[in-house]
């Protein structure tokens, strides 16, 4: 630490296990103040945030060494982006780069699923949603796990990347007008089922159909920052 530099106490509670992750967020942006976070977050997104700071990565999950790996690029692979929402796409785009800048890997496990997989799923008992009602079948749901631990991560790791999800989110939606801003529920907040991995646009279940399906779309994050626009 810094000779005078302090940790908020928002922080202070999250690590002493006082503060779940459904508050960290709101409570951190309500202690730090708008011209601070904004800050904050200038800072974060450029990676230049010095330690400690309640921005900084849990150690834990850093692994810069793995983005150089071929299973980082067959991870990349793994997600089929065919019928997705455009802006879920670009968020999930920028939270991998927000995370890649702190040396977190992380990859989108899955995005649109067809019926067939969505069938396979609800066989193994992986879901309870039939289709056509998953949030993955309509593309307004990814999951988005670490690269190296995938789903093995503390309550409060998943918290720290919920925090750095919903900054992502305040970027995505800052241009946008009020009646096109992406609304995200995380399924760490889950009342029945506690599922950090998994984000669903919050209002999905207005557009359920069955969609037409074509040969899979396989995207990196880079390629969707470039490429997909909204």
């Amino acid at each position: 630490m810094r000779p005078g530099q302090t940790v908020k106490r928002w922080f202070q509670d999250f690590q002493r296990g006082l503060l779940g992750p459904s508050r960290l967020h709101a409570t951190a942006r309500n202690e730090l103040g708008q011209a601070e976070l904004g800050r904050f977050e200038d800072q974060f997104f450029a990676g230049e945030l010095p330690e400690p700071s309640a921005w900084v990565a849990p150690q834990r999950l850093q692994a810069p060494g793995f983005f150089l790996t071929d299973r980082q690029l067959t991870q990349w692979d793994r997600a089929d982006w065919q019928q997705t929402d455009r802006r879920l796409m670009r968020w999930s785009a920028l939270f991998q780069e927000a995370a890649r800048k702190r040396g977190i890997p992380l990859y989108v496990h899955s995005a649109f699923r067809t019926e067939a997989e969505q069938n396979q799923l609800m066989a193994r008992k992986v879901t309870r949603a039939p289709y056509p009602t998953s949030a993955h079948n309509v593309g307004e749901a990814v999951d988005i796990v670490h690269g190296v631990y995938h789903w093995t991560m503390t309550k409060q790791e998943w918290a720290m990347l919920h925090v750095l999800g919903r900054l992502c989110l305040d970027k995505i939606n800052a241009p946008l007008n009020k009646d096109q801003k992406l609304h995200l529920t995380w399924g760490g907040d889950f009342k029945s089922l506690f599922d950090p991995a998994h984000w669903e646009i919050t209002d999905y279940r207005d557009r359920i159909e069955r969609l037409p399906v074509g040969p899979p779309l396989r995207l990196t994050p880079r390629a969707i920052l470039r490429d997909t626009k909204l």
